[in-house]
């Protein structure tokens, strides 16, 4: 698999384990945290969409990882906004990155009280940025973000943890050992559905942390087929289902189509771009229509996902979807149509 897949499913499959176990992720990672924060009254997931990129990372990004909305439990009435950053791999300017964050969600939200969180799950054990610091002139920053080191966590002690989100830690340290050993990682894997089984997890639950397992933990076809085979015995061997295979075929047939509508898109826009090229320049005329084309590429994905999610009453959005012209704020709708709990909720992100 590409390095750039493999980051895209790493990104999705921890974006998902966030969204899907958020108050057990903050238990389990950062458990005094946990504490002070009143669950009971709820919390909201917010766009992660900076203003401007950020331009001394790789890809220029527009987005923060999670951000979210939290009430606490302190007596005093507040709202305090998590944000949350996973890295997994050590890069040398993360404090920086950490603290331009920081001050664009600060500023973005007219400066509510924040807290950054920092997810180290990189396979560096001596690697613990936690602060960045400037100095100059008489004039000081320094920000400090707790962090948390996933390698730290003691794998038996996961196995015993009653917390779902200890599997997705469990999946993520196992999925770094046997990297580039598909083989293991297809007997780790099958060692984790079956942890779900023995568990007694209910359907929900299991439901997303397959999903997760299996970002994180990707194989080939055949592989799978074992994997799904094994699904199959455990569903068998109990009362209700442990997960639901004919859902999961649908978000694989997602997956596919929206591969396959960009790419379609592309092509299409390319030839347009072609015909246009003649008259207005060549590589001018490509340039906009493969940008005419993924964004129409996303769009149709993005359609056919929520169709796939919430039936036809979807279609309704197919104009709004069609006039949104920025290719970032699309990618950003297709993996909120993936995650939304409705079709409203998803709506509302259109604005």
């Amino acid at each position: 698999m590409r390095p750039f897949r493999a980051r895209m499913r790493f990104d999705a499959g921890w974006k998902h384990a966030l969204r899907a176990f958020l108050p057990e992720c903050i238990e389990l990672l950062f458990p005094d945290l946990h504490a002070q924060i009143d669950w009971a009254r709820g919390y909201q997931f917010l766009n992660t969409e900076l203003m401007r990129p950020v331009p001394f990372l790789g890809r220029a990004r527009h987005f923060v990882d999670v951000l979210v909305r939290v009430y606490f439990r302190d007596g005093m009435e507040r709202i305090v906004l998590l944000h949350i950053e996973i890295q997994a791999q050590r890069t040398h300017d993360f404090p920086l990155q950490m603290f331009v964050y920081y001050y664009r969600v600060f500023d973005s939200y007219e400066f509510p009280e924040l807290i950054s969180l920092a997810i180290l799950a990189d396979n560096d054990p001596n690697w613990r940025p936690d602060t960045f610091e400037r100095t100059l002139g008489g004039c000081e920053v320094r920000f400090r973000f707790p962090i948390v080191k996933l390698l730290d966590f003691d794998e038996a002690t996961l196995e015993q943890s009653p917390n779902p989100f200890a599997l997705v830690v469990l999946a993520h340290l196992r999925a770094l050992k046997a990297r580039g050993n598909p083989e293991l990682i297809l007997r780790e894997k099958l060692a984790l559905v079956r942890q779900m089984h023995d568990r007694g997890y209910n359907r929900e639950q299991v439901v997303n942390l397959y999903r997760v397992v299996d970002y994180l933990m990707n194989l080939t076809k055949l592989q799978n087929q074992v994997v799904r085979e094994l699904i199959q015995r455990l569903e068998a061997e109990q009362d209700t289902p442990l997960t639901s295979l004919e859902e999961l075929a649908i978000e694989e047939g997602v997956r596919k189509g929206l591969r396959q509508g960009i790419q379609q898109g592309i092509q299409q826009g390319i030839q347009q771009g072609i015909q246009q090229g003649i008259q207005q320049g060549i590589q001018q005329g490509i340039q906009q229509g493969i940008q005419e084309g993924l964004r129409d590429g996303l769009t149709r994905a993005t359609l056919r996902l929520l169709q796939t999610r919430f039936g036809e009453d979807a279609l309704r959005l197919k104009d709004r979807l069609a006039q949104i012209e920025s290719v970032e704020q699309l990618e950003a709708l297709t993996a909120e149509a993936a995650l939304a709990p409705s079709l409203e909720a998803f709506e509302q992100k259109l604005g």
